[in-house]
């Protein structure tokens, strides 16, 4: 399990085939550390689709850019679906303006609990190879 450590966060790949990527502390999220994430996520799904746990216990700040990015509207990525672990008011906040606003083009649910996340997101592990369909979003 190699992490890949970047400028604003910390991300890798959990053997169950789950990606976990992390907020590094005292940073703002900006477009370019969006950027530089999503790269490194969609290296690791090696062109299967995969879930995505975004730990955001750090988290501080993000630019509208950087949701916009993240919510993979304008893009492909090899991602099928995006659990987010909050820690905070605020962090519960920032993941109900993404899903909202942001209308990410996979299932995302806000979740206190990591277990809960997980086995949230093991629904969503594929043996399939990618797909270009796009699903909704569940809350």
């Amino acid at each position: 399990m190699k992490k890949h450590d970047l400028h604003g966060f910390t991300t890798w790949r959990i053997d169950e085939g789950i990606i976990r990527t992390e907020v590094k502390p005292d940073i703002e999220i900006i477009l370019g550390y969006a950027i530089e994430n999503s790269l490194i996520v969609n290296e690791l799904c090696r062109h299967r689709k995969h879930p995505l746990l975004i730990d955001l216990k750090n988290l501080k700040a993000i630019t509208p850019q950087a949701r916009a990015y993240f919510s993979a509207r304008d893009r492909e990525s090899d991602i099928n679906a995006f659990a987010f672990l909050i820690h905070s008011r605020f962090q519960r906040i920032v993941g109900n303006i993404f899903i909202q606003f942001n209308k990410p083009r996979v299932p995302t649910r806000l979740f206190n609990n990591e277990e809960e996340a997980l086995v949230w997101l093991r629904g969503y592990i594929t043996r399939e190879p990618h797909t270009h369909s796009v699903t909704g979003v569940r809350n």
